[in-house]
């Protein structure tokens, strides 16, 4: 470093490493609040970016990396301020391919990065920074990346970093423990990769506190801390690692808004059935009760029950699942969480005590005629996950929809239990669509009809796949029952899904309630993961044609706090509202264009 590099270094505001260091001191050893700190000078990137912005911006980094090179008189500082004057997203560093920064000499390089790292005061400039250290850094360059990886924005790359120096386990525990939830789970997987045992240890104690993983971060997690054998040779396990446990097998066994896919995990037969053991001897919290509860039902009409389990032990385990929720042990533990000031501890206490309170439906097998019985179970997962409400089909026990589609999950009974209903006249019915969407990776087909007294399901398809499965036939009377009792039970809803139901038929019923605003009803919903408020969204004038040239057109969302007046007094309250005033008034916009917004006279909220 020259002398106008120690000057510019002084004559600087704080380098991001100090700003990194400053944050945590107060701190010490706990997480940093809010999640740690955006980047100094994050707001300056750019509003839009286009696809070849990113190409050009790659190729006037290399080219200044290049000029650096190359130039007798290099400065560190001028280095750093034309990165910076890039204006590129950060974002854009993950093009960088290693061909890109290999004509950097190697100490040139790594005298550069650590340059750039310790004394940068934008994001950009430090991220090449830390890119270029890739592969370079050494074991006494571990506190800086870490510390640097305390910043969201940073966080990611230092990970990588860190995995390429030998022996930083401790390092990325370090990180683990106090960064932002992505840089957390980035750390995560880096230390399931590198096979410490020091890493090794904290993932089997401390992989899942405090969060939920899903089930693509479980896998890898189970994997790394061989779980199914823990549990399975452990004559005893503390609470910790019990805990542990089940968040990883609820996440595993969760669809969490991706279908769920516990065969990943080679071991989950085992692995959940000697947690089943072991959890009866765990000191009881809501998080264990939580994946117990998870568990059973995917154990009963889910993907885990598609697992390849010997032939008693889903039985054996299911019977172990039962009796444990069934305990009086977890009285207190609902009442105290019940009570919570936190709302998701609220909403998660009520969840279980729903889930525990509907009974499941008897195992239904072929009748002695050698037709197929059906069942139906509308699914709720835990609140702390984003998965949706499911309504599964079991035919002779087997969930089909799982069986035969794993790119997304079955539809909401709302949407789908309607169109069960069989006629005489064949009609084709969508069970479930890709979580992309049909037109990306397909959905799941089946053609109903009543054949006399006789309900078949054929002609199953998926126009992106095969599907595999049998016609199924169907006593007809039982049939329309067990359809019948689908739609009456309304035990799995949560109290602002009901007002949704209940105001979503309302404004059926009475159409003139939007229609007189010249606003057409779009849908009514609550969603599990914000168990206070339901969401009344509509269109503005009309609903859209998506076609070229046609008329503006805006979308608008209601949001509405639940509040504790009874059902039927609420759907009268909200129903009034819309009489006496505009909904316009007091919704926001939230689809459509700014061009729209402005010909119709509203703001444009983005």
């Amino acid at each position: 470093m020259n002398v106008a590099d120690e000057r510019w270094a002084l004559d600087h505001r704080p380098s991001l490493f100090e700003h990194a260091s400053r944050l945590r001191t107060p701190t010490r050893d706990l997480p940093l609040p809010d999640d740690g700190c955006l980047c100094l000078d994050e707001e300056t990137e750019p509003d839009e970016w286009g696809p070849g912005d990113t190409s050009s911006s790659l190729s006037r980094l290399i080219a200044t990396l290049e000029a650096f090179r190359t130039d007798p008189d290099r400065s560190f500082a001028a280095l750093h301020d034309d990165i910076r004057d890039l204006r590129a997203p950060l974002w854009v560093l993950d093009h960088l391919k290693p061909d890109n920064l290999s004509p950097l000499p190697h100490d040139l390089a790594r005298e550069t990065a650590i340059w750039l790292a310790r004394h940068g005061t934008h994001h950009l400039p430090v991220g090449v920074g830390l890119h270029l250290l890739a592969g370079k850094a050494t074991p006494q360059d571990a506190v800086l990346i870490r510390t640097l990886g305390l910043l969201p924005c940073l966080g990611p790359t230092a990970v990588n970093v860190l995995e390429t120096i030998p022996g930083t386990a401790a390092d990325l525990i370090w990180l683990a423990d106090r960064a932002s939830p992505l840089t957390r789970t980035r750390a995560i997987a880096a230390m399931c990769r590198i096979g410490d045992l020091t890493a090794t240890g904290w993932l089997l104690r401390h992989a899942a506190d405090g969060r939920d993983p899903m089930g693509s971060d479980a896998v890898p997690i189970a994997e790394a801390v061989s779980l199914a054998d823990v549990l399975e040779e452990a004559a005893a396990i503390d609470n910790e690692i019990i805990l542990t446990a089940a968040r990883l097998l609820q996440g595993l066994c969760s669809s969490d808004g991706y279908p769920a896919q516990p065969e990943k995990y080679r071991d989950a037969c085992r692995a959940i059935a000697a947690f089943a053991v072991h959890a009866a001897g765990a000191q009881p919290e809501l998080d264990l009760l939580a994946a117990l509860v998870t568990l059973a039902e995917e154990l009963r009409s889910g993907p885990a029950a598609l697992l390849p389990w010997p032939a008693w032990e889903p039985a054996a385990t299911l019977t172990r699942l039962d009796h444990l929720i069934a305990s009086p042990r977890w009285a207190p533990i609902l009442a105290e969480a019940g009570r919570s000031i936190d709302e998701m501890t609220r909403w998660r206490a009520g969840w279980v005590a729903r889930a525990v309170a509907r009974p499941f439906p008897d195992p239904a097998s072929p009748d002695e005629a050698g037709l197929d019985r059906l069942a139906i179970r509308v699914t709720v997962p835990d609140p702390v996950r984003s998965g949706p409400v499911e309504t599964r089909l079991l035919v002779n026990n087997r969930p089909v929809i799982a069986e035969a589609f794993r790119k997304g999950t079955p539809y909401q009974p709302e949407d789908l239990l309607g169109a069960l209903e069989a006629t005489d006249r064949p009609h084709e019915v969508r069970l479930a669509e890709a979580y992309c969407t049909e037109g990306c990776c397909g959905a799941l087909y089946v053609t109903i009809v009543r054949e006399g007294d006789t309900v078949v399901w054929r002609n199953w398809r998926d126009p992106d796949g095969t599907i595999t499965l049998p016609p199924f036939r169907f006593q007809a009377a039982q049939y329309a029952a067990t359809l019948a009792r689908a739609v009456r039970d309304h035990g799995w809803e949560w109290p602002a899904r009901s007002l949704a139901r209940e105001l979503n038929q309302r404004l059926r019923d009475e159409p003139g309630l939007l229609s007189a605003w010249h606003c057409d009803l779009v849908r009514v919903s609550a969603w599990n993961g914000e168990q206070d408020s339901v969401r009344v969204s509509f269109w503005y004038p009309r609903r859209p044609s998506f076609q070229v040239g046609e008329d503006p057109w805006l979308q608008f969302e209601w949001i509405i706090p639940l509040d504790n007046t009874d059902l039927d007094a609420q759907v009268a309250h909200l129903a009034d509202r819309l009489h006496r005033t505009d909904p316009k008034t007091y919704a926001r916009v939230v689809g459509g264009s700014r061009e729209y917004a402005e010909r119709l006279g509203f703001p444009w909220p983005y």
